[in-house]
């Protein structure tokens, strides 16, 4: 398709440039997504009439563009544009904002939502204080933490301990030893961030027992109020170390973010019951659309 470009590392600058301007909350739309999992998935883009249009080869996926606001016939146009090289293009990660403005959409496209593709977001103050009922037995799980391990600490993630990193996310994986399309496809992310690390806005931090790793997260900003936690890895032998890698990285953002993004469920059942359990305070839905016949 002409004009159709390969997203790489190197367009890190574009990206930022793009998305500071018009940011978005979910978490498709931050560069890190946008390229450790864009590698996997053979992210392109096009700059179609000034806006960033990227586009997911592997699914034919069109994101919705960023930039100034499309109308629902220009949307049809470029979707109809895609279909000419991609006959399954189909237009996702409309902002529901977009939908409510525009209720004419629904005559170009059939529109979806997708529960599993949601994104959950906290208030941070809330991930630190951990107040209420609801989530005592977080509180409780990171306080035997703490007393069973007194000089655990934490540190940044740097250049030099990013095999560690690396190893310790290798082992994990091994001991899940299934072969599940989602941990082979997160594992190579993860793998595509640390190889890119010093190109990339990202941040992490490590939980450090005895010079061991307990757990580490991976972060990165989402827009100017809230950041996104990529990846959250634990020993799951050490207990309440999921819980405290959650609460210290709260800890850490909370003076720069008053919001934590921290993805979706995918439609895991273990994984929706693990977010749902720190209540919330919103989801961010997910749009996708077909372009009507």
């Amino acid at each position: 398709m002409p004009g159709l470009n390969d997203l790489q590392i190197s367009h890190t600058l574009m990206l930022r440039e793009y998305l500071s301007k018009y940011p978005r909350e979910n978490c498709d739309y931050t560069i890190v997504n946008l390229l450790v999992w864009g590698l996997i998935y053979e992210n392109k883009f096009l700059l179609y009439k000034e806006r960033l249009i990227i586009f997911n080869t592997r699914h034919s996926y069109v994101f919705f563009p960023i930039g100034e606001e499309l109308s629902p016939d220009e949307l049809k146009e470029l979707i109809a544009l895609f279909k000419e090289y991609y006959p399954k293009a189909e237009m996702i990660l409309i902002p529901k904002e977009y939908l409510d403005k525009h209720p004419d959409f629904g005559d170009f496209f059939e529109i979806r939502e997708d529960r599993d593709w949601a994104d959950y977001i906290y208030s941070n103050e809330n991930m630190v204080t951990l107040s209420g009922r609801k989530l005592a037995k977080k509180k409780n799980l990171i306080s035997q933490f703490r007393r069973a391990y007194p000089d655990y600490h934490v540190m940044k993630i740097t250049e030099d301990r990013l095999e560690h990193i690396m190893q310790f996310t290798k082992k994990w994986r091994r001991e899940r030893d299934i072969d599940d399309p989602y941990l082979n496809t997160e594992f190579k992310a993860i793998q595509n961030a640390i190889d890119n690390w010093n190109s990339l806005p990202i941040e992490g931090i490590i939980i450090c027992n005895n010079n061991k790793i307990a757990a580490y997260s991976i972060f990165s900003q989402q827009n100017a109020d809230m950041a996104t936690v990529h990846f959250e890895k634990f020993d799951p032998y050490m207990k309440g170390s999921a819980q405290v890698i959650t609460w210290e990285t709260s800890k850490y953002l909370q003076s720069r973010y008053t919001w934590l993004n921290r993805e979706q469920d995918i439609g895991l059942a273990g994984l929706r019951q693990a977010k749902l359990s720190y209540v919330p305070d919103r989801l961010v839905p997910f749009f996708g659309s077909v372009l009507k016949v």
